[in-house]
Protein backbone atom coordinates (compact mmCIF):
# COMPACT_ATOMS: atom_id res chain seq x y z
CA UNK A 1 0.00 0.00 0.00
CA UNK A 2 1.59 3.19 -1.04
CA UNK A 3 2.78 5.16 2.10
CA UNK A 4 1.67 9.21 1.82
CA UNK A 5 3.36 11.13 4.10
CA UNK A 6 0.54 12.87 5.34
CA UNK A 7 -1.46 9.81 6.67
CA UNK A 8 0.98 8.20 8.67
CA UNK A 9 0.37 11.42 11.25
CA UNK A 10 -1.89 12.35 13.21
CA UNK A 11 -4.41 15.32 12.73
CA UNK A 12 -1.46 17.49 14.61
CA UNK A 13 2.20 17.25 16.40
CA UNK A 14 0.14 18.51 19.49
CA UNK A 15 -1.72 14.77 19.46
CA UNK A 16 1.52 12.99 19.06
CA UNK A 17 3.05 15.02 21.94
CA UNK A 18 0.06 13.92 23.97
CA UNK A 19 0.13 10.17 23.30
CA UNK A 20 4.19 10.04 23.91
CA UNK A 21 3.92 11.63 27.49
CA UNK A 22 0.95 9.55 28.19
CA UNK A 23 3.53 6.36 27.62
CA UNK A 24 6.34 7.94 28.50
CA UNK A 25 4.12 7.86 32.32
CA UNK A 26 3.34 4.72 31.75
CA UNK A 27 6.62 3.06 31.01
CA UNK A 28 7.52 5.42 34.09
CA UNK A 29 4.83 3.48 36.11
CA UNK A 30 6.50 0.25 35.52
CA UNK A 31 10.23 1.68 36.02
CA UNK A 32 11.06 1.55 32.77
CA UNK A 33 13.13 5.29 32.61
CA UNK A 34 15.91 6.43 31.06
CA UNK A 35 17.98 6.55 34.13
CA UNK A 36 17.97 3.26 34.66
CA UNK A 37 18.93 2.07 30.62
CA UNK A 38 19.59 5.23 28.37
CA UNK A 39 17.96 3.33 25.32
CA UNK A 40 14.84 4.19 26.78
CA UNK A 41 14.84 7.85 26.71
CA UNK A 42 13.27 8.17 23.31
CA UNK A 43 11.32 4.95 23.44
CA UNK A 44 7.87 6.51 24.07
CA UNK A 45 8.17 8.94 20.40
CA UNK A 46 9.59 5.63 18.90
CA UNK A 47 6.48 3.92 19.49
CA UNK A 48 4.15 5.98 18.94
CA UNK A 49 5.93 6.99 15.40
CA UNK A 50 5.69 3.53 14.70
CA UNK A 51 2.00 2.96 15.66
CA UNK A 52 0.96 6.40 13.69
CA UNK A 53 2.85 4.72 10.82
CA UNK A 54 0.79 1.33 10.80
CA UNK A 55 -2.21 1.93 12.31
CA UNK A 56 -2.42 4.62 9.56
CA UNK A 57 -5.23 3.22 7.71
CA UNK A 58 -7.09 2.92 10.71
CA UNK A 59 -6.53 6.15 12.74
CA UNK A 60 -7.41 8.19 9.48
CA UNK A 61 -10.64 5.89 8.76
CA UNK A 62 -9.35 5.47 5.59
CA UNK A 63 -11.56 3.39 2.83
CA UNK A 64 -10.65 0.15 1.69
CA UNK A 65 -8.76 0.45 -0.94
CA UNK A 66 -9.43 -0.38 -4.50
CA UNK A 67 -8.60 -3.40 -6.34
CA UNK A 68 -8.95 -3.96 -10.16
CA UNK A 69 -11.26 -6.39 -11.92
CA UNK A 70 -11.90 -7.91 -14.96
CA UNK A 71 -14.55 -10.09 -16.76
CA UNK A 72 -13.87 -13.53 -15.94
CA UNK A 73 -14.50 -15.08 -19.07
CA UNK A 74 -13.13 -18.78 -19.05
CA UNK A 75 -11.87 -18.23 -15.48
CA UNK A 76 -15.27 -18.32 -14.54
CA UNK A 77 -16.51 -21.44 -11.91
CA UNK A 78 -12.81 -22.07 -12.18
CA UNK A 79 -10.60 -22.58 -8.99
CA UNK A 80 -8.04 -19.17 -8.39
CA UNK A 81 -5.89 -19.71 -5.34
CA UNK A 82 -2.85 -17.17 -3.93
CA UNK A 83 -1.23 -18.47 -1.58
CA UNK A 84 2.03 -18.23 0.81
CA UNK A 85 1.42 -14.44 1.05
CA UNK A 86 3.18 -12.60 4.04
CA UNK A 87 1.31 -10.79 6.44
CA UNK A 88 1.91 -8.75 9.72
CA UNK A 89 -0.69 -7.68 11.80
CA UNK A 90 -0.77 -6.38 15.85
CA UNK A 91 -3.14 -8.32 18.68
CA UNK A 92 -5.90 -6.00 19.62
CA UNK A 93 -6.03 -7.78 22.98
CA UNK A 94 -2.57 -6.77 23.97
CA UNK A 95 -0.31 -4.78 21.23
CA UNK A 96 2.05 -7.87 20.29
CA UNK A 97 2.52 -8.82 16.98
CA UNK A 98 0.99 -11.63 15.20
CA UNK A 99 2.48 -12.14 11.91
CA UNK A 100 2.40 -15.40 9.20
CA UNK A 101 0.90 -16.73 5.38
CA UNK A 102 -2.57 -16.20 4.07
CA UNK A 103 -3.65 -18.41 1.53
CA UNK A 104 -6.90 -17.19 -0.41
CA UNK A 105 -8.60 -18.97 -3.09
CA UNK A 106 -12.17 -18.33 -4.74
CA UNK A 107 -14.27 -19.21 -7.48
CA UNK A 108 -15.14 -16.21 -9.73
CA UNK A 109 -18.60 -15.56 -11.16
CA UNK A 110 -18.52 -12.60 -13.89
CA UNK A 111 -15.58 -10.91 -12.36
CA UNK A 112 -12.06 -11.63 -11.86
CA UNK A 113 -9.89 -9.86 -9.85
CA UNK A 114 -6.09 -8.90 -10.76
CA UNK A 115 -3.46 -11.12 -8.97
CA UNK A 116 -2.22 -8.34 -6.51
CA UNK A 117 -5.82 -7.82 -5.40
CA UNK A 118 -5.91 -10.27 -2.35
CA UNK A 119 -2.50 -9.00 -0.90
CA UNK A 120 -3.81 -5.74 -1.19
CA UNK A 121 -7.15 -6.05 0.79
CA UNK A 122 -4.98 -8.67 2.97
CA UNK A 123 -2.47 -5.82 3.96
CA UNK A 124 -5.13 -3.00 4.49
CA UNK A 125 -7.23 -5.00 7.13
CA UNK A 126 -3.89 -6.19 8.86
CA UNK A 127 -2.89 -3.05 9.56
CA UNK A 128 -5.01 -2.22 12.68
CA UNK A 129 -5.59 -4.01 15.95
CA UNK A 130 -6.98 -7.00 14.63
CA UNK A 131 -7.68 -10.78 15.91
CA UNK A 132 -6.79 -13.40 13.86
CA UNK A 133 -10.03 -14.81 13.28
CA UNK A 134 -11.71 -11.36 12.36
CA UNK A 135 -8.62 -11.03 10.19
CA UNK A 136 -9.37 -13.58 8.12
CA UNK A 137 -13.31 -13.21 7.93
CA UNK A 138 -12.63 -8.89 6.75
CA UNK A 139 -10.39 -10.16 4.46
CA UNK A 140 -13.08 -12.46 3.14
CA UNK A 141 -15.60 -10.20 2.95
CA UNK A 142 -13.82 -7.76 1.29
CA UNK A 143 -13.23 -10.00 -1.25
CA UNK A 144 -16.93 -10.68 -1.51
CA UNK A 145 -17.83 -6.97 -1.88
CA UNK A 146 -15.12 -6.34 -4.89
CA UNK A 147 -15.96 -9.17 -6.97
CA UNK A 148 -18.85 -10.86 -5.81
CA UNK A 149 -17.32 -14.45 -6.52
CA UNK A 150 -19.39 -18.03 -6.12
CA UNK A 151 -16.89 -18.47 -2.85
CA UNK A 152 -14.16 -17.46 -1.05
CA UNK A 153 -11.60 -19.35 1.07
CA UNK A 154 -9.14 -17.79 3.23
CA UNK A 155 -6.75 -19.43 5.57
CA UNK A 156 -3.95 -17.64 7.92
CA UNK A 157 -1.12 -19.41 10.11
CA UNK A 158 0.55 -17.35 11.95
CA UNK A 159 2.79 -17.43 15.24
CA UNK A 160 0.95 -15.37 17.60
CA UNK A 161 3.67 -13.16 20.12
CA UNK A 162 0.43 -12.85 22.50
CA UNK A 163 0.80 -16.50 23.25
CA UNK A 164 4.47 -17.14 22.80
CA UNK A 165 5.47 -14.27 25.11
CA UNK A 166 3.10 -14.12 28.02
CA UNK A 167 1.13 -16.50 29.91
CA UNK A 168 2.41 -19.95 29.48
CA UNK A 169 4.79 -18.92 26.58
CA UNK A 170 3.58 -21.58 23.84
CA UNK A 171 5.49 -21.64 21.13
CA UNK A 172 3.18 -22.87 17.71
CA UNK A 173 1.17 -21.89 14.83
CA UNK A 174 -2.21 -20.73 14.90
CA UNK A 175 -4.62 -21.69 11.74
CA UNK A 176 -7.93 -19.66 11.16
CA UNK A 177 -10.28 -20.18 8.09
CA UNK A 178 -13.20 -19.16 7.32
CA UNK A 179 -15.18 -20.74 3.92
CA UNK A 180 -18.38 -18.59 2.26
CA UNK A 181 -20.47 -19.12 -0.05
CA UNK A 182 -19.34 -22.22 -2.53
CA UNK A 183 -16.86 -23.59 0.08
CA UNK A 184 -19.44 -24.72 2.60
CA UNK A 185 -19.94 -27.42 -0.05
CA UNK A 186 -17.89 -30.62 0.14
CA UNK A 187 -16.01 -30.25 -3.19
CA UNK A 188 -14.50 -27.08 -3.29
CA UNK A 189 -13.65 -27.17 0.19
CA UNK A 190 -12.03 -30.31 -0.56
CA UNK A 191 -10.18 -28.76 -3.11
CA UNK A 192 -9.15 -25.56 -0.85
CA UNK A 193 -7.69 -27.83 1.49
CA UNK A 194 -6.31 -30.45 -0.97
CA UNK A 195 -4.48 -27.18 -2.15
CA UNK A 196 -3.53 -26.50 1.67
CA UNK A 197 -1.60 -29.71 1.97
CA UNK A 198 0.34 -29.49 -1.37
CA UNK A 199 1.52 -25.63 -0.02
CA UNK A 200 2.81 -26.89 3.45
CA UNK A 201 5.08 -29.78 1.80
CA UNK A 202 6.25 -27.40 -1.43
CA UNK A 203 9.45 -26.56 -0.16
CA UNK A 204 9.23 -23.50 -2.41
CA UNK A 205 8.84 -20.21 -0.82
Amino acid sequence: MPKDDEQTKLESSDELLTAARALRSTLEALRLTPDRDTHLERTAENVVEFWTEFFAPFIAAQPRPAVSTFSAGELSGQFVAIGKMAFHSMCAHHLTPFFGVAHIAYVPNALAMGLGAPAKLLEYAARRPQLQERLAMDVAMAIEQACHPQGVAVCLIARQMCMEMRGLRANGRVESTVLRGCFQEARWRDQFFNYLSRQATDPGE
